[in-house]
């Protein structure tokens, strides 16, 4: 009898402490602390994304707390009431805030930024709370564009694979081939083209100097040419109008006479004046011309 009594009693303080473990349990994974006093403030938030109870709260990078619990206070607009577990000795001042954001692989986390008061909160008190945007957040509107060039990607492959499974593209590696063949053997072609002329330049440097030297002498003979028979021309030219002057100025030809005396100048004057006169008398009175004619008819 004695045996199961104590039976009973070990299954009841398993029972006891299986509870008692569970309530630990329980408490430590909402971020409280039932063997360690704490103070419990809360944040007031229009959006809780992302934020998970037990997420750590910093300062400054330290960690303080856990958020201990999350519930909605108004429906409409809707906000939710956040608490936060803070160690003892830790008290939040008068204009101080939280902010949450997500980190590289979504874990959210909560940071008190401490107002510049000299005052502090009493427990229990509330303090506004803000969402920063984390790295994932701005992940979420790459990666629609991602999902689009990873469409295109995948386009461009499938259609690279078309073509190079296409006869075609065998036929034009063959071909390709076939030209840079050709093409090696034109580049041989013109070293050994080269290589010849290589050779040859000296000879043929030596008789292009030799045709630029025959040629300039066959120039300046010809220059010299020209210029003896320019002089030529200009000396006999310069004779003739010597000549001329000279006749112009002597008295023993017409031009001269013409020239210099005033009595053949007259004389012409004189027989012009009386041609004039007679082509006048004939105008006013032809009759008497007329009848002339006549007569000797």
């Amino acid at each position: 009898m004695k045996t199961k009594i104590t039976r009973n009693a070990l299954i009841g303080l398993a029972f006891i402490a299986s509870l008692f473990m569970i309530y630990f349990g329980i408490n430590f994974l909402k971020g409280v602390n039932v063997l360690k006093k704490q103070n419990q403030y809360y944040a007031i938030f229009d959006d809780v994304s992302s934020l998970l109870i037990s997420s750590p709260v910093y300062v400054k990078g330290y960690q303080i707390g856990l958020i201990s619990n999350i519930r909605m206070v108004s429906p409409n607009p809707m906000r939710f009431s956040v608490g936060i577990n803070l160690e003892e000795d830790m008290r939040i001042t008068e204009g101080s805030y939280l902010e949450y954001g997500t980190d590289l692989f979504g874990a959210s986390m909560a940071t008190i930024v401490m107002g510049a008061s000299d005052n502090y909160l009493q427990p229990g008190d509330t303090i506004t709370g803000s969402r920063v945007a984390g790295l994932m957040d701005g992940m979420s509107g790459v990666m629609p564009k991602a999902d689009s060039i990873l469409v295109r990607i995948d386009s461009v492959l499938f259609t690279l694979n078309k073509l190079m499974s296409n006869p075609a593209w065998e036929r034009s590696i063959e071909g390709i081939g076939s030209t840079v063949e050709q093409l090696r053997r034109s580049s041989a072609g013109l070293h050994n083209i080269v290589g010849s002329l290589e050779k040859e330049l000296p000879e043929i440097s030596s008789n292009l100097n030799a045709v630029s030297s025959d040629l300039k002498e066959v120039s300046r003979e010809l220059t010299e040419m020209e210029m003896k028979k320019t002089f030529a021309s200009i000396d006999e030219t310069v004779d003739n109008l010597k000549l001329l002057t000279t006749k112009i100025n002597s008295d023993d030809n017409s031009l001269g006479l013409l020239m210099n005396d005033t009595r053949l100048h007259d004389s012409l004057n004189v027989t012009i004046e009386t041609a004039t006169k007679l082509l006048e008398d004939i105008r006013q009175n032809p009759d008497r011309y007329l009848s002339i004619k006549v007569r000797l008819f």
